[in-house]
């Protein structure tokens, strides 16, 4: 008998990278294709992205990939993955298609393209697939029903049960009572906003507060937000029309993104609302508004730039306002820190967090966590989209709400879930993980490779080089000694150190035995030993030590 699978490549253990294959025999769809954004730890590193091994053994297998919002950590790795899959069709709804064809002309990559609309179904091998409209912080997101031989799966995306939303599209109620009703075997449902009590606010309620901001600034105002964020940058629109003020986007993400919304409906600009940013220099600072990127303390953002004095055109003067109209993604918490200090130094008010009211979530909270179990009434349960502890929270939240302990699945990128007649199980584990991207070099950078970069950055580097002699093994030339990192100049200009250290390889190699000091990789093994030792006893530090001996 053929089993159902349901395979997470990414997003189960961390926010972001989203990526899950559903299996039914020789037929595999991929729900999302979503990229990580590094931390601090990873150094030098620009993008992660899920790891393909598993689809790469079945690659004739792989028929579909599904869509469900335009955000980054859902669509942001379509041009690695086309690379190594060209041909594979993509599904999505308008706005979440348009942007990801940007991403894709960006790297060079074609794409077969495939529209839908919210309600429309499409058949790819077993699966029949069909979107539902789910309000989230971008436009046009979507969740998705597979009717499968086994039964229904529904996937939520992300999403919130929004009841003003902006664009006066709530998500699907309808069209989730009626799939519950059908019977659903199992439920995969958003985690990011488990840990939050009651219902996340409307959208709409960032207007008001942004109103009350532009009442009272005294002169410009500049905004950085998500340039996905299409509702926001509506709302942004209409107060500044409304206290006549004028608009300028700096950013090219943001104004790419702003491009597209207006011309496919998204979004409305008010008349004369937009300017060039040399139009909009020229007018009294009480007209500007500044819409730019930079919300997450990006070191090359149009905010970051501005904040720092490096960008052409704007400074950051005293009586500008600064609103950060965004989350704080882990992970970005320092770098938004400094950004704002600077803000402060220049005398900038800095506006930003819930408690101002210039930022919502899109991700639904407990009650509405609830609601959505409760109107689909799944037969199985898996929590998606989290860390750990989001993924465990929700899994006891849909237990309370009545999902049996043992159809409530707790998994991980790389764990098998699978489906026979009806029932259940966690089967076994394929190979998953993170791919580094770092420049053009795809998964060439791995962790023993981060290790050492993270190693290099805390305890700097000493290079030796010792010329001996070939037939007996005595030094011959040097031995030099370059160190990086490793102490303060001052240390370093005393000479002691150093001269230490070449004292310490020349006490290695006499006391070295004959047969070692005749054998170059031996010799360098035992001076890197010695280097080790002497810098962890006179600085109690251990950088890095690369010795190289040459037969002279």
């Amino acid at each position: 008998m053929t089993a159902l699978r349901l395979i997470p490549l990414g997003g189960l253990g961390e926010v972001g990278m989203n990526c899950l294959a559903v299996e039914y025999g020789d037929s595999i769809v991929l729900i999302d294709c979503g990229l990580l954004f590094p931390d601090e730890s990873m150094l030098g590193i620009d993008l992660v992205l899920p790891d393909w091994s598993y689809l790469r053994k079945r690659r004739t297998a792989v028929k579909a990939v599904f869509l469900t919002h335009g955000h980054e950590d859902h669509v942001g790795a379509l041009p690695f993955f086309l690379k190594e899959f060209p041909g594979v069709p993509v599904y999505g709804t308008k706005l979440t298609l348009a942007l990801s064809a940007g991403r894709l002309e960006e790297h060079g990559v074609g794409a077969d393209l495939r529209p839908v609309v919210p309600r429309e179904r499409v058949d790819v091998g077993p699966f029949g697939v069909s979107f539902f409209h789910v309000a989230h912080s971008i436009a046009d997101g979507a969740g998705l029903v597979l009717e499968t031989p086994e039964g229904t799966i529904l996937h939520t995306g992300d999403f919130k049960f929004d009841q003003t939303p902006v664009d006066g599209q709530p998500s699907d109620y309808g069209a989730l009572a009626a799939i519950g009703e059908r019977g659903v075997l199992c439920l995969l449902s958003d985690s990011t906003n488990v840990e939050r009590p009651g219902v996340t606010e409307s959208e709409k309620t960032v207007g008001p507060a942004l109103a009350r901001i532009f009442r009272q600034a005294p002169g410009r105002i500049v905004l950085a937000t998500f340039a996905s964020h299409i509702h926001r940058v509506q709302q942004v629109l209409d107060v500044a029309a409304r206290f006549e003020r004028r608009v300028a986007l700096v950013g090219r993400s943001m104004v790419q993104n702003v491009k597209i919304a207006s011309d496919l409906g998204y979004l409305t600009v008010p008349p004369g609302c937009l300017l060039d940013l040399d139009d909009l220099l020229a007018l009294p600072h009480e007209e500007q508004v500044v819409l730019c990127t930079g919300s997450q303390g990006e070191p090359m953002s149009a905010l970051a730039l501005m904040a720092f004095d490096n960008h052409k055109q704007i400074k950051i003067e005293r009586g500008d306002t600064v609103i950060l109209s965004a989350r704080v993604i882990p992970g970005n918490e320092r770098a938004i820190s400094s950004i704002t200090n600077q803000l402060f130094r220049k005398g900038a008010d800095v506006i930003q967090g819930r408690a101002s009211g210039v930022h919502v979530s899109g991700h639904a909270a407990q009650e509405e966590l609830r609601l959505m179990l409760n109107l689909v009434k799944p037969k199985h349960f898996i929590p998606i989209h989290g860390e750990s502890r989001h993924l465990v929270r929700h899994r006891r939240l849909a237990i309370e709400t009545g999902v049996p302990p043992e159809r409530a699945f707790l998994v991980h990128d790389g764990d098998v879930v699978s489906f026979e007649g009806g029932v259940g199980r966690v089967a076994e584990r394929v190979e998953a993980g993170r791919v580094f991207v770092d420049g053009k070099g795809v998964g060439d950078v791995e962790r023993l490779v981060l290790r050492d970069r993270r190693h290099l950055a805390e305890d700097g580097i000493v290079v030796a080089v010792v010329g001996v002699n070939r037939q007996t093994g005595e030094i011959v030339s040097g031995p030099t000694v370059l160190a990086q990192g490793v102490a303060s100049d001052e240390v370093m200009a005393a000479g002691t150190l150093m001269e230490g250290a070449r004292a310490d390889i020349r006490q290695t190699v006499a006391a070295a035995a004959p047969e070692v000091r005749t054998d170059v990789r031996e010799l360098e093994i035992e001076v890197r030993k010695g280097l080790r030792r002497y810098f962890r006893n006179t600085l109690d530090r251990r950088p890095v030590i690369i010795a190289v001996v040459m037969e002279l």
